[in-house]
């Protein structure tokens, strides 16, 4: 699809999203973040119908565009993560850019960033100053330490979040390695909990008039806060938990079992009537009542976890995947297939619910699926309109459509290195 009949299905877009019951219809974001955290909020606003104004450097392309860059035409990441949105690229550091960038905040509700603190301020648009444009702004910051603090002004990524955050230490096995998470789960989180903290300051917000205020978000807070019953457990006993692999501190049994097809399951029969039914579907029915294994409390104890995982292991590696649930399933023990993305993709259960969806790429003129959005409404649902844009596509729509630029100013504005 060419530069004109990019503008033309953005515009179509558009139209569709205001005519929708999509419940943030009516709310515009500018999303000047780069990467993952502060831009996953925008992507989960944008799914529910909000706006949202993607701004990159004209010079600097987004570093996700170039992430896994399949058969050199798709670029995986940019096309989920920037879904719903209208890529413009703006030069921030020339006075038109500016005077854009003005003109935007003037027009929307919202701004998300993720830059190192202080750069806003260094590019002439402190906090103070974007209030007075839009005194009911809604500045959503992600940093890797907050914004302040002796870390303020480090440079912050996820992984480093994930290691401070004490995740990657408790995700390691028994005396093995800290392992980090193979997807970017610390600005996921911080993205989520931003898109929510907005949805809350929308509240009592009017564009232009009231409820202006900043959130900030680092990008370790969101993701230590997930690990606060383990926290507690060490503020209250003085004892750090340590990795437990695919087990948990808290509960047994819990854990990840290999069938005789070489397969894998999951398996978690912490609930006192699930451990019962599953003792007697391995024939250790006088474990429900020995001493070690009669609650939680006593189960979670190593040597009755020893002895739980060997019983367990030793009856499902004697079967196939298929017998192996079938066999619970009837019993009513809780357990299910360990899915690479290829086993979930032909799932029943995930064909049925539409958890993955099909949108048309106009940049290629192609079709790519994509898990669909998670959170159902059953009045005003969201959905994936379309995947993410190329860079720049929707310059033209957002400067004559909603800013007013004519055709030679838009052409000079170019020329310039504006956009």
């Amino acid at each position: 699809m060419d530069a004109k009949g990019l503008s033309e299905f953005i515009r179509a877009r558009r139209n569709e999203a205001r005519r929708s019951n999509a419940p943030l219809k009516d709310i515009r974001i500018v999303d000047i973040g780069s990467v993952v955290a502060a831009p996953f909020a925008a992507t989960i606003l944008g799914d529910y119908g909000a706006e949202v104004i993607k701004i990159e450097p004209p010079n600097a392309p987004d570093a996700i565009r170039y992430w896994a860059v399949v058969e050199e035409e798709y670029q995986p990441f940019w096309l989920y993560a920037s879904r719903n949105k209208l890529p413009i690229t703006l030069n921030l550091k020339h006075p038109k850019g500016q005077r854009i960038f003005t003109r935007l905040l003037e027009q929307s509700d919202i701004l998300l960033e993720n830059m190192r603190p202080g750069t806003l301020d260094r590019l002439g648009f402190p906090a103070a100053r974007l209030l007075e444009i839009n005194r009911g702004l809604i500045i959503g910051r992600i940093s890797g330490y907050g914004q302040t603090g002796p870390y303020a002004t480090r440079p912050g990524f996820g992984t480093l979040a994930e290691a401070m955050s004490g995740f990657s230490h408790m995700n390691a096995h028994p005396g093995g390695p800290p392992t980090n998470p193979p997807i970017p789960l610390a600005d996921m989180t911080a993205g989520m909990h931003l898109a929510l903290g907005v949805v809350m300051a929308l509240r009592h917000q009017k564009r232009g008039e009231q409820g202006g205020q900043e959130l900030d978000l680092s990008l370790y807070e969101p993701l230590f806060s997930l690990m606060g019953a383990d926290f507690l457990t060490y503020a209250l006993s003085g004892v750090p938990p340590t990795p437990m692999g695919n087990e948990a501190h808290y509960t047994a049994p819990r854990n990840s079992y290999q069938t005789k097809d070489g397969k894998w399951v999951a398996l978690s029969a912490s609930s006192q009537v699930t451990f019962e039914r599953l003792m007697d579907l391995v024939s250790h029915p006088e474990l429900k009542q020995a001493q070690g294994f009669r609650d939680n409390r006593e189960r979670i104890q190593e040597a009755s976890r020893e002895v739980l995982n060997r019983v367990i292991r030793d009856w499902i590696k004697k079967r196939p995947l298929r017998e192996v649930l079938e066999e619970c399933e009837q019993a009513g023990v809780t357990i299910g297939p360990v899915y690479g993305l290829e086993d979930i993709s032909i799932d029943p259960q995930v064909k049925a619910r539409g958890s993955i969806t099909t949108v048309l790429d106009p940049a290629t003129g192609k079709e790519v699926r994509l898990p669909e959005v998670p959170i159902r409404l059953s009045r005003t649902p969201g959905r994936i309109r379309f995947p993410g844009l190329p860079m720049g596509a929707a310059n033209d729509v957002i400067l004559a459509d909603l800013l007013g630029y004519s055709t030679q100013e838009i052409a000079d504005l170019k020329i310039s290195g504006a956009v």
